[in-house]
């Protein structure tokens, strides 16, 4: 019977140093390869009263407004890709 039990014995050890590898390269995968973190939404409250925005955007000043500098972007980043479906 001590032979039998030693057999069996040998392959639990293995799956359990196995699952111990598995989970320690799952961790550093996560720990060490996460790309830059994404940038943190700030909010800032705003105190000042709506009828005096619009006291001050004129017809006149809306004409003359100059369009704020957009972000340039150089790569295309598709992200998640959507498998199309057929139609029914």
């Amino acid at each position: 019977m001590s032979k039998q039990w030693k057999f069996i014995r040998l392959p639990i050890v293995g799956v359990i140093l196995l699952c111990l590898l598995v989970g320690a390269y799952l961790f550093a995968c996560k720990r060490f390869l996460n790309p830059d973190p994404a940038a943190t939404i700030i909010k800032h409250p705003v105190e000042t009263d709506p009828d005096e925005a619009l006291k001050y955007w004129t017809a006149d000043k809306m004409r003359n407004a100059k369009p704020a500098n957009l972000p340039t972007v150089d790569t295309l980043d598709r992200g998640k890709q959507h498998q199309r479906r057929p139609p029914a």
